[in-house]
């Protein structure tokens, strides 16, 4: 067991949360923050990105050492990807459990509500040409050529990450995942095949409750979408092991530069290899 999961266990909660802001801030001040031209190296060599690409970005500001701001960093993403790329970013509107949102009969304005996802997803959402899909607990912010067909079906099914959500459907795009400042445990990807293999996947992953979400659209209507939730039981899950047990580091792959965390993950090549763990009976839950 890793030094980092045994403190984990042995400490309280906010102690370790504390700890590991110092250790953060120690590894800053170590190893000094990454230049503009340092960071796009990074993004070009290290995470693949390309003009054309279709990403799926997971992100911590807080956490990345870096002399430049969040704008800043949506506009290096924007030029490296060109008017022929694509960006997308979890883009939900709250961080407690779905079914505590839901019952409180709130409504999701796709327009207004405000990201929970961290800085650079909200940059995004306020981006004078992002799109926004409907979706009332797994909602998806995308910027690019692709952005409007990517989106356009996100709210269609009662799974949040079927083949009617932008999970499912970049994977057409050759959708590249990446990490800027997390590692791969901010991997909500891993969802996408659970919601599509449904009653195959061999744990229950969605409580049977469907719920009635209200939706403000774009044009001031409100809607009802039709939702499942997660189930309590898959609150634990180690997703970061899992990829380093069973998939090869040219499909998705955790790495460190200079104190700063990055992943990257080929989602058809992940999808399908996550299909085939899970009908062995492996998953980021056992």
């Amino acid at each position: 067991m890793k030094l980092k999961k045994i403190i984990f266990r042995m400490l309280p909660l906010d102690v370790f949360i504390k700890l590991r802001k110092y250790y953060r801030l120690i590894l800053k001040k170590a190893y000094g923050p990454l230049s503009e031209n340092e960071f796009k190296n990074i993004l070009i060599n290290n995470l693949g990105i390309k003009k054309g690409s279709v990403l799926f970005i997971h992100s911590s500001v807080d956490s990345l050492n870096v002399q430049f701001d969040a704008c800043r960093l949506l506009e290096i993403l924007l030029e490296l990807v060109g008017e022929e790329g694509t960006l997308l970013f979890p883009a939900w509107h709250f961080t407690y459990r779905a079914e505590d949102y839901l019952r409180r009969q709130l409504v999701f304005d796709v327009k207004r509500s405000p990201s929970a996802l961290g800085l650079l997803s909200e940059v995004a959402r306020r981006h004078p040409q992002a799109v926004r899909s409907i979706h009332p607990i797994n909602s998806i912010v995308a910027i690019g050529r692709y952005a409007e067909e990517i989106t356009a079906e996100h709210g269609n099914s009662i799974y949040p990450c079927d083949e009617t959500s932008p999970y499912y459907k970049m994977m057409s795009y050759g959708g590249l995942i990446i990490g800027i400042g997390v590692n791969t445990n901010f991997l909500s990807f891993v969802h996408c095949p659970e919601d599509v293999m449904k009653g195959r996947f061999p744990l229950k992953t969605r409580m049977d409750d469907v719920f009635d979400a209200k939706v403000r659209d774009l044009q001031g209507n409100v809607r009802v979408i039709k939702t499942l939730v997660a189930h309590p039981r898959i609150k634990s899950n180690d997703i970061k092991a899992f990829m380093h047990k069973y998939v090869n580091s040219s499909v998705c792959e955790d790495f460190t530069i200079k104190g700063n965390r990055f992943f990257r993950a080929d989602s058809r090549a992940l999808f399908e290899v996550i299909t085939d763990l899970a009908k062995e009976n492996k998953t980021i839950y056992s």
